[in-house]
């Protein structure tokens, strides 16, 4: 009996909102604080801003690539197109590496904000839990986590806006501007913080891979992100005033918390908006833990489509119309990367699978643009052509050659990952060389 149903459309542009601005909202709860511990406040939002607005060019890209090809393996579809397999199988690769270690880094968050309040509870089997829970929410139906993901930004959103507005009028800015000087170099300072102003962005283009999902997609996916990513800059840029201009770094940089301890200063640990941030800020690390789930099955699905994972990865349930062998897959990896309860060497690999991911998409969106030049009609087009693109794959090329040279052991250990992934990918290919992969592309 055979397996191919076609995945269920159901998402609008609000959707499309929720799941960019959800699957990147943890960043501003946890993980860009460990920038701090060599990088001053003042370098850090410099580097946030430069990224953000690398960022924004990017989707400007990424938008009308995904219209130029609609499909749900996202860098991976796009790269083939434009390179061939080979290329897209790296892509594929890296999308991998980039949305299967950020959940369980994400997750090892969720565990630390709950063992903040039960302290009962151990942070790794909380982060194992919350695996098994959504892993199956996830199965239930498109539509059930759809709405689940606008939900949980929603609130998310709404608790960091109150944030914001309890903390702006404590803010001095001599706190930011007088930190104690590092013994590290500005450009030292500068590549360092990378990986960190970049979580608070990664993973939003894995809306691309619910593009098959998506209703009128080439109005509602440039509406949703572009909206998204505006949402993003402007949060990621108020949580470091709002918190560097409130406590010192050394307070920020221990542990997943500093928000709730950034509230407490202004109050007191007892307060409610310390408990507000404590009991629904962990909404947003849910919103970004569901939705990168969401991403990395869908991917894991298309490569398997494309029988360069073992088949059984693409099979998509009948009555839920969801990839479950992807989800459940997705999630296994996900606890054993949680058990080895390193965030910041999870945020720093997830980091340096974005950047590849964002060079290659970035590369295929130039070549796919320039051999078809007039064979695209769509509702949104890049602005300044070719030169935005161009511009923004060289500093993408950059910002991979100074993510790697920031951390010899996490770039190891990303490249073996990498090699890894390919090389069973390239086993995969030859054991069904005698079917077809370029279905997936069609």
């Amino acid at each position: 009996m055979s397996h191919k149903t076609h995945l269920k459309k159901t998402l609008t542009a609000l959707h499309i909102w929720a799941m960019g601005v959800g699957l990147v909202i943890s960043g501003d709860y946890f993980g860009w604080n460990y920038g701090l511990i060599t990088a001053s406040p003042v370098i850090m939002l410099l580097v946030v801003a430069a990224v953000g607005l690398f960022y924004l060019s990017f989707i400007f890209c990424y938008t009308e690539l995904v219209a130029m090809v609609p499909n749900s393996g996202g860098p991976f579809s796009f790269v083939s197109a434009a390179f061939g397999h080979k290329l897209g199988v790296v892509a594929g690769a890296v999308t991998l590496i980039e949305f299967l270690f950020a959940p369980p880094a994400i997750g090892l968050a969720i565990g630390s904000f709950v063992h903040y309040v039960f302290p009962v509870f151990n942070a790794v089997h909380v982060t194992v839990a919350f695996f098994i829970i959504f892993g199956i929410l996830n199965c239930t139906g498109v539509a059930f986590a759809a709405t689940l993901e606008l939900i949980v930004t929603l609130i998310a959103s709404l608790v960091l806006v109150i944030f914001f507005g309890a903390t702006l009028p404590h803010v001095n800015i001599a706190n930011i501007l007088s930190s104690p000087a590092l013994e590290s170099s500005v450009f030292s300072q500068i590549y360092s913080a990378l990986p960190f102003a970049i979580w608070f962005f990664l993973g939003i283009e894995g809306v691309a891979m619910c593009v098959e999902e998506v209703k009128n997609p080439e109005k509602a996916i440039p509406r949703g992100l572009i909206t998204a990513i505006i949402t993003l800059l402007v949060f990621a840029l108020t949580v470091i005033i709002c918190s560097t201009g409130i406590l010192p770094s050394s307070v920020l940089v221990s542990g997943n918390d500093a928000l709730p301890k950034v509230l407490a200063v202004i109050s007191s640990s007892d307060s409610w908006l310390t408990l507000m941030m404590i009991y629904l800020g962990i909404f947003g690390l849910i919103a970004s833990f569901h939705g990168i789930i969401f991403g990395a099955s869908r991917q894991v699905f298309a490569l398997s489509r494309a029988r360069l994972l073992p088949h059984g990865l693409s099979y998509i349930a009948p009555k839920l119309l969801t990839p479950v062998n992807s989800i459940i897959l997705c999630c296994a990896i996900g606890i054993i990367c949680a058990l080895s309860n390193q965030t910041a060497v999870l945020v720093s690999i997830s980091g340096l699978g974005a950047v590849f991911v964002y060079a290659l998409s970035l590369a295929a969106f130039i070549k796919l643009k320039l051999a078809k030049k007039d064979a695209h009609e769509h509702s949104f087009k890049t602005p300044f052509f070719p030169l935005l693109p161009i511009v923004t794959l060289l500093l993408a090329v950059l910002i991979c050659g100074l993510m790697l040279l920031a951390d010899v052991m996490t770039s190891l250990i990303f490249l073996a990952a990498l090699i890894i992934i390919c090389v069973f990918a390239a086993i995969m290919y030859f054991l069904h060389k005698d079917k077809t992969i370029h279905e997936d592309l069609h």
